[in-house]
């Protein structure tokens, strides 16, 4: 089994889980920036997803989440993605 990630982008990432063999997309959360709750982040299952859009990750119902406001996403217990600090001028 090859559990390596190659993608460096949410979007690759997400398709590379949901296709590449022997591995799921299932298996993967995803913590986002949701304003409103707690600390402004909510985590997921990504056995919420239902779709991988151009710009939105479409999960069950009908939430969508741009892939800008994804902060952290892990496979398995590991990060696999994690959004860079903004550097502000």
């Amino acid at each position: 089994m090859n559990d390596e990630i190659k993608s460096k982008h949410p979007r690759d990432i997400f398709n590379e889980l949901k296709w590449k063999e022997d591995m799921g997309i299932n298996e993967c959360s995803i913590e986002y920036i949701h304003r409103g709750v707690p600390g402004n982040t909510k985590t997921i299952s990504g056995e919420d997803i239902v779709g991988i859009g151009h710009s939105f990750l479409t999960l069950y119902p009908d939430t969508m989440i741009p892939y800008h406001r994804i902060l952290q996403i892990k496979y398995k217990g590991k990060t696999i993605y994690e959004k860079a600090a903004q550097k502000h001028v």
